[in-house]
């Protein structure tokens, strides 16, 4: 890696570091609960035509200062590239084991489906997701067992020049369309983090994660790191 390469991925490193840690500060001066979580995740894709492609992910995530399991998930998923490299749409199915207060493990179900629009602009990308998501949580009262949000996600990432790593920032705004004493924002998320492409096929991200826990009883903000390897076949 040459001087300026270097340097600038300690600007890109800088930049991360003091947005972490920004938001690190916003959750702490908050009068709400809060909670430090971590999660694993993998994911593998394969394109099976020119437009098409399946994809398999499972994920673990910890919560109470990532001492207790909080849920894991199998999903399973097609999307389909209308405009290569600008607009992909998509569908997924979730199998979730949701762990409750007393550390009883629930099944779930969730369907999503979602549009992406990306633009790439010298190095940098920017995109938008907006995806809709209905879960079935048998567990739940009658009134609460279905829970259906809109997630709508901005985010830019950039690659350091000579290097394999893509900083990124994102924001998300979370909304519940069927609340039963009304629909409601309930949570933005903010994220800032790095990959790194070991190869076209192979990836690993490092994310720092906040979440702004509103409008509903005992708000919680949540911070926390999520590890992500993909498998592009």
């Amino acid at each position: 890696m040459d001087k300026l390469s270097f340097a600038s991925f300690r600007f890109h490193c800088l930049v991360l570091l003091v947005t972490s840690f920004g938001c690190l500060g916003v959750a702490r001066a908050g009068g709400d609960r809060q909670d430090f979580t971590s999660s694993v995740d993998f994911s593998v894709s394969k394109r099976v035509c020119k437009r098409l492609n399946v994809g398999l992910a499972e994920s673990v995530s910890l919560r109470s200062n990532s001492t207790k399991l909080d849920k894991f998930y199998t999903k399973a998923g097609l999307s389909y590239n209308v405009i290569k490299g600008v607009l992909r749409v998509g569908a997924d199915y979730y199998l979730i084991g949701a762990a409750n207060k007393k550390d009883d493990i629930y099944l779930n179900h969730r369907c999503a489906g979602y549009l992406r629009v990306k633009k790439d602009v010298s190095r940098f990308s920017f995109g938008l997701k907006s995806k809709y998501q209905i879960t079935y949580r048998p567990e739940k009262a009658q009134h609460k067992q279905y829970k259906d949000l809109w997630r709508n996600k901005l985010y830019v990432s950039a690659k350091i020049p000579k290097t394999h790593f893509f900083p990124t920032v994102a924001a998300e705004a979370v909304y519940r369309t069927n609340y039963y004493k009304g629909n409601r924002l309930e949570k933005l998320r903010y994220e800032a983090g790095v990959k790194y492409k070991f190869n076209k096929s192979n990836s690993l991200q490092a994310l720092f994660r906040y979440d702004d826990g509103m409008n509903v009883a005992n708000p919680k903000d949540v911070f926390g790191v999520v590890l992500s390897y993909s498998l592009d076949l």
